[in-house]
Parts: C-alpha cells; structure tokens; sequence
C-alpha cells in the first residue's frame, strides 16, 4: 500500500469515527435544542397575540384563552436531563466500540483488501431523509385542532401566517377566509386575506382581492396597504395614469420613515417610466410638490 493510500483511508477513517461519535455524544442535547426552539416559538407566539389584541384583531377573552393554552405547552416541555454515572456507562462502552472499529476494519483489509480490485457497483441508491420541520408538524397539528374546533379565531390567525411562512399561499387564503368570516370582516384581517389573494394570485391584484382591499381601507393602520394594492390593481388594468397618481397621493400622506415608502417610490419611478413623465415634476392631487426625499 502507497504512503499517499495510506494517509486517504487513514484521514476517511476520523471522518467515519467522527460521524459516528458525534451524534452519540450530543444525543443528550438534542431533547434540549428542540425544546429551546419550541420554546422561542411558543414566545413569538405570545408576542403576536399581544399585537393582535394591541390591534382590536382579537379580543381580550380570545387573547387570555391563547395565552393560557401557550403557556400550558411552555409548562410541558421536559428540561434537558443531566448525565449521571449509569448512562455514562453504555456511553463509554460504545465510544470504546467505536474506537475498536477501525482497528479490526484496517486488520480486515490488510489480509483481505486490494485497491488494484475494481468497485462493485451498487444495486439501489439510498435515498438521503429530509430532516424533520418542527413547524410542519406543528402546522398538521393545527390543522387536526381546526377541524374539530373550526370556531378558533387565534387558530386560524396562527394557521395563516404559519402557511405564509412555509410559503402555502393557496393555504394561507383559506385560513385567513376562515379568519375573516369568524371576526365579523375586521377590516384588519381582511386585509391579509386580500394580500395572501395576491400573492396566492402570483402578484395579480384578482376582482376578489381588490373588493377586499376596499373593504380593508376602513382600518386606519392598514390602509396604507390597501391603497398600495388598489393602485396596482388599477395599473395593471392598464391605468398606468391613475395608479401614479395614488402612489404620489400616498408616498405624500405617509410619514417619513414608513417601511413601506422604498417600494412605493419604486412603483412611482417604474410608472412615470412607462408614461415618459420626469419623477421630479410630479405633484399631489391637491396640487403639493412631491416630498424632497422622494
């Protein structure tokens, strides 16, 4: 066997050695990790309800209800335990298992072993597992509370933006639909149905998510959305004019450091490109010359 053979197997073997004891050291540790992430979970939770209740999206009974159940899944949750002498036992008697593997491997391929043999081929591929999403479990179990408590306004809130996050927008219009229907059409919610209608939509503002929208404007905190995704659905209806104008409208009503001006000025720049019209002489419906920063 070649020096540079020699040290190939020599560096695959701590590879292997590390593979297999790596997991059996931080066995203990990963209850512990899942249990910190469910943990931190549990508190955005908490933290939204709070916004929503902030919001008037739920009420004060809702809200208590929500709290409570959370609080009950942070109380189940079991802390990591701590190693005693009996389970360092099995622990040292693989680790030395492990370490004699290499040893009786090496002895092996010594009397047996010929890299001049050409390789078998295999018979199957082994399919790599995906590893386990905690939200998507939590999500199916959601799901299963839903259809047995098809009246839970939190639920269906958590449900949707849940979806949102997994990027399941079909999904997150049905549980927002679900949402608005049981909050009396809070124009709030209604907003996020119509947002998760366009994203769903592929960035199509549909006749339903502008009627939505419409319905939206009444919530003062949100208008500001729905005034962005009017003007949209009104530009690309081909009413490029009217849509700059509500832009310019809206870019001048919002505050100076609203999150949502970068896109609006965006939306204005690309409009007054496809009409030939210079950004900077653009005025209000009132007349007013447009913000210095825009």
């Amino acid at each position: 066997m070649s020096l540079g053979l020699a040290l190939a197997l020599l560096a695959m073997t701590v590879a292997a050695m590390a593979l297999l004891l790596g997991p059996l050291m931080l066995r203990d540790r990963g209850a512990a990790a899942r249990d910190a992430y469910n943990l931190a979970v549990y508190r955005d939770q908490l933290a939204e309800i709070e916004r929503d209740t902030g919001r008037g999206v739920i009420e004060p009974a809702e809200a208590e209800a929500a709290k409570a159940e959370i609080a009950r899944r942070i109380l189940a949750l079991t802390p990591a335990p701590t190693p005693t002498a009996a389970r360092r036992g099995p622990l040292a008697v693989a680790a030395v298992a492990i370490l004699l593997l290499p040893i009786a491997a090496w002895a092996i391929y010594w009397r047996l072993g010929s890299p001049e043999l050409p390789d078998e081929p295999h018979r199957a591929l082994i399919a790599a597992a995906s590893p386990h999403l905690d939200i998507a479990e939590a999500v199916r179990q959601l799901e299963e509370h839903l259809a047995t408590h098809p009246d839970d306004l939190q639920g269906w809130l958590l449900l949707a933006r849940s979806d949102l996050d997994l990027g399941r927008y079909t999904q997150t219009v049905e549980a927002y639909r679900h949402a608005a229907e049981l909050s009396g059409q809070r124009p709030v919610i209604v907003g996020d149905w119509a947002e998760a209608q366009v994203l769903a939509a592929d960035g199509t503002v549909t006749p339903a998510a502008r009627q939505a929208f419409e319905a939206a404007l009444a919530d003062p905190e949100s208008a500001p959305r729905s005034r962005y995704y009017l003007a949209l659905a009104d530009m690309q209806a081909g009413d490029t004019k009217k849509a700059l104008q509500e832009w310019v409208d809206l870019e001048a009503e919002s505050r100076a450091d609203a999150p949502w001006l970068t896109l609006v000025r965006q939306r204005i720049a690309e409009a007054a490109k496809a009409l030939g019209v210079d950004p900077a002489t653009l005025k209000t419906s009132s007349g007013a010359p447009r913000k210095a920063g825009g």
